[in-house]
């Protein structure tokens, strides 16, 4: 695992470290690290977010991004790891999202990645399957 790969994980791991992180902002580099992290595409990615893929071209590598942009990547990245944890690893977490789920009224998880609240859904959905709780 790379240097940048283990600084993400030790920023979405700990959530004071996580919350001071996305109220100064993150580097796009390590925006980079996640995307890269969660196997994602920048498209796919940056359609999770509250601005726009051509916005975060034109950020410098060691540029910050905004507070609010940084928090919500912050959030995608640690519902990943969480995810990974739980179903086994990345690649079985994202054929999760892409499956459409009773829990979800046969919607994909995938589809609630672009607010807080759909976060919240899913990773308590997550939460439940961590803990045989099915409904």
């Amino acid at each position: 695992m790379s240097y940048k790969a283990n600084e993400i994980l030790r920023l979405i791991n700990d959530p004071a470290v996580r919350y001071q992180k996305a109220h100064e902002g993150i580097t796009k580099s390590d925006f980079l690290a996640v995307v890269s992290m969660t196997g994602m595409n920048l498209t796919e990615f940056s359609n999770l977010l509250p601005v726009s893929r051509r916005t975060l071209e034109k950020v410098k590598d060691e540029e910050l991004i905004s507070a609010s942009v940084s928090d919500r990547i912050l959030q995608i990245a640690a519902l990943y790891q969480y995810g990974a944890e739980v179903l086994g690893g990345i690649p079985a977490f994202q054929t999760w999202l892409k499956s459409d789920l009773l829990a979800l009224a046969h919607k994909k998880p995938y589809d609630f990645l672009g607010n807080s609240t759909g976060l919240s859904l899913v990773e308590d959905l997550l939460g439940r399957m961590e803990h045989g709780v099915y409904s």
